[in-house]
């Protein structure tokens, strides 16, 4: 009994951890896209770029997540026009 309430446990945890890995990676690159169409419509090559430069293209995909879902924030709005 306490070996099969165990692997319910792990299973349940394994897929958790599954799908939030995807909806993270799903996002952050729906995000990313985000953040270049930002960049395009403010008119912003720096932050064109930030979105290109390696591992700063995760920054970008979560901060333009949190844009798509919350609107822009106003410091970046300020920051780039």
């Amino acid at each position: 009994m306490r070996n099969l309430i165990g692997k319910i446990i792990g299973t349940t945890v394994g897929a958790i951890g599954i799908f939030g890995f995807y909806a993270l990676s799903i996002g952050t690159l729906v995000g990313w896209a985000w953040w270049l169409w930002m960049a395009i419509h403010l008119g912003s090559f720096g932050m064109f770029l930030f979105a290109l430069l390696g591992p700063l293209a995760f920054v970008a995909g979560v901060l333009g997540l949190w844009s798509m879902l919350f609107g822009i924030p106003l410091w970046l709005v300020k920051l780039v026009t």
